[in-house]
């Protein structure tokens, strides 16, 4: 029974360790999303800091992204103002996507919230920023599900391909103790 149940481990481990090298591969994760990474707005800042600022956007659902050190969604970070000066609510993503813009030198951005335009023009978010650590922020197009899903494969490729040699590692041992056992 025992020698069953790692192989079993050892093969469930090497098919998810095959599975995070297929993400690895540029025709998989074209396959999975055409696009590689949201694409920031140009924004306008009323100052030095990423506190208030504005961003011009057609009717759409939007996505505001945060740097260190914020770690998980919280829609209460900014506050959402329309080009009519009426508040526009915010809501959370839902699960916790992080995104490294390459064309930034590597900033590491975490999906904070979503916020609905219905009527194009200029919006304005006014955000907290977390004391003494450089935090900026950005708007982008509201990610769909297959970016979504490639930008989490992404965060968690190297666990996935962890378990590859985790798996031949248990599969080995349990042969090997099969045939001492015999």
């Amino acid at each position: 029974m025992g020698r069953r149940l790692a192989l079993a481990v050892a093969g469930v481990l090497v098919l998810v360790g095959c599975l995070g090298l297929l993400t690895a591969v540029p025709a998989v994760q074209r396959a999975l999303s055409p696009d590689a990474e949201p694409t920031p707005l140009p924004l306008r800042l009323s100052g030095q800091r990423y506190d208030n600022l504005t961003v011009d956007v057609d009717p759409g659902r939007y996505a505001i992204w945060a740097t260190r050190p914020t770690s998980a969604p919280d829609r209460d970070r900014c506050r959402v103002t329309g080009p009519d000066g009426r508040p526009v609510p915010a809501g959370e993503p839902g699960h916790v996507v992080r995104w490294t813009e390459v064309a930034t030198d590597d900033t590491l951005w975490t999906w904070v919230s979503t916020f609905a335009a219905p009527a194009a023009g200029r919006y304005r978010l006014t955000c907290r920023l977390d004391p003494d650590v450089g935090q900026q922020y950005t708007v982008t197009r509201e990610p769909d599900r297959r970016l979504t899903l490639r930008l989490r494969l992404a965060l968690w490729r190297g666990l996935l391909v962890a378990a590859l040699p985790a798996g031949l590692v248990i599969l080995g041992m349990t042969l090997t103790w099969r045939r001492r056992a015999d």
